[in-house]
Parts: C-alpha cells; structure tokens; sequence
C-alpha cells in the first residue's frame, strides 16, 4: 500500500472556515486532545511519525483545544490518480455536538480537492487506525450524512503471550544495518507496497528476518506506526503455505514475550487463521469509510463553494 505523497497547500481558500494549520511543534497539545477523546489514544512520538513524517507529509489543521483533522493526497496507480485519506479527525468531548466535527470534515475535503476519492483512516504506509471503529457511532453518522460508504471491514486481533511458552525462537532473528540493502531488494522484488513500513521496522530494530540458502524468507514487523502492534507480515510468495510465515511469526512473538512484552496487537488483519493459530481473538471491528469525488468542478477555484453548498443541503 505504499503511495507516493505529494504536496498539500497549507493556504485555505476564500471562504474556508478558519482551521489554522498545525506544525510539529504542536504534537503534544493533539496528544492531549487525542488522550481526551480516545480509549486507546495514539502518543505524542507515534503522531509525529504518522502525520509529520517528512516522506509522507500531512495536512494538520484544527485547535487542539476543540479539534482537529489530518489529511493526506497520494498518488497510487499507473494511471497517477489522486487518492486522499483522513488520517485522523478528532473532537473534544466536550465540544462534541456543536457542529466541529462538521466543519472539520468539510475543512478536509477542501484540503483534498481534486482527489478522486477520499478514504477514512486505512492510510498506509503510516496509519492510526485501518477505519473507523463501530464503537464510534456519532462519528459514522457524521459520515453517513456526507454520503460517505462503507467499502471495507477490517479487523484488530489480540494475541496474549503469556501461555506461549512453547514457541521457537528460532525462526527469525532481529534485523540489523548490515541487512538493509538485501531487504530493499527483496522489498522491491515481492512487497514493494510494504516497503516504507518495513524499513521504519529496521530504523527501529523491530524488524524480524527470516533465512534460508536462497536468502530472506520472510519478514514480521512490531511497533512500526503505533507501540504494542504487530504488522506487517509476509514471507517470499514461492514459500506461502508452507510454513515460513508461521517460524517468523513464532520467533517474534518468543522474542517479545522474552523481553517482558504480555500481549501484542495485530492490525488491520487480512488473513486471520496464522494469528488465531497461537490465540488471537478479534477485538476490533473497523469499517473503512470511502467517497468517490466525480464533480471535476471540486478540483478548480469553485471546489470549496460546491463543497460548501453540498454540506448546507446535507446538514
């Protein structure tokens, strides 16, 4: 899912309504507001690798005292089509209900004009959530009411590592320096949309390889965008169904629970018998919201009144 960013304009249109945009300077205050409106919040260090990673820059604009949102525009394809994502879009509790959420969400499709499509969270490489959670009612209504649908369910699994005291360790081992220029190779080679994940695994030393005569068999990565999950996870294609993923996976997950870890959390998960294998249970259900932008006229200078008249006929 790796997409190539391309530039934002930071400068609002007339008639925008006002949401300043925010620097990286202002990570902490989005942390707090994050920890205000969130169960599992992100952290103030995994916002700044998601929303102001310099090869995948963000729009950020809002007031961390009320809310604010995050967009992004990727060009994926080889027919070069623009594709926005809302990376994050989140309201304090206690000015919810006040139209915020509303006008930060026109605020994006602003941001995002021209896209051809605007999805909701699932904005790989460096994501927060894969959708939107079915716990978040008040915020699908909202989307609903945008005419946004649901395209996708994606799913979150826990694994507990306490009762695997049984698995092989030996299966992968931690990637090193040494092992990047192989690693790019072999990235580009099978799972060159994977790739900017991979080798935020390895600048991190959470990255697990494993080998064989012919080379890297596979690959598990742990806390790349958000602390405590594991992903992604794939093996050399001639090795699929044969067991590489599962030696991988086991040696990881030997290794994390050696080093004090008791559970870990798979995300956005594809494919759920390798992790239901060694215990993991469903714990969250997201639904990717998408819209598809046909009216052109939202990619020149009328693009923010249509989307303007759009909301007043929707509200």
């Amino acid at each position: 899912m790796e997409g190539t960013a391309t530039a934002v304009s930071h400068e609002a249109p007339l008639g925008r309504t006002p949401h300043p945009v925010l620097e990286a300077d202002r990570v902490d205050e989005i942390a707090d507001l994050c920890d205000r409106a969130f169960s599992e919040p992100p952290g103030a260090e995994e916002l700044l690798g998601c929303l102001f990673a310099d090869d995948e820059p963000a729009c950020v604009r809002g007031d961390p005292q009320v809310g604010v949102v995050a967009t992004a525009l990727q060009d994926r394809g080889p027919d070069g089509e623009r594709r926005g994502f809302v990376k994050l879009l989140v309201v304090d509790p206690a000015h919810q209900r006040n139209g915020h959420g509303r006008s930060l969400l026109v605020a994006a499709e602003q941001d995002l004009a021209g896209a051809s499509t605007i999805t909701i969270g699932a904005d790989a490489p460096y994501y927060l959530f894969p959708g939107v959670s079915v716990a978040w009612t008040p915020m699908q209504c909202l989307l609903e009411r945008y005419h946004y649908e649901r395209a996708e369910v994606n799913f979150d699994m826990a694994i507990d590592l306490d009762p695997l005291d049984g698995l092989r360790s030996d299966g992968a081992r931690l990637a090193t320096e040494a092992d990047r220029s192989r690693l790019v190779a072999f990235m580009d080679a099978h799972w060159c949309f994977w790739k900017k994940e991979v080798m935020k695994a390895l600048d991190r030393s959470t990255l697990f390889l494993g080998e064989d005569d012919e080379g890297i068999t596979g690959f598990c990565a742990v806390d790349v965008n958000r602390y405590g999950l594991l992903g992604p996870v794939a093996v050399r294609p001639d090795l699929m169904g044969k067991g590489a993923g599962a030696r991988v996976l086991d040696a990881a997950l030997a290794h994390l629970r050696q080093h004090g870890r008791h559970e870990v959390r798979v995300s956005w998960v594809s494919v759920m018998s390798p992790y239901a294998r060694v215990g993991a249970t469903i714990i969250e259900t997201y639904i990717m919201y998408r819209k598809r932008l046909t009216a052109p006229s939202l990619a020149g200078s009328g693009g923010a009144e249509a989307i303007a008249r759009n909301s007043e006929r929707i509200a």
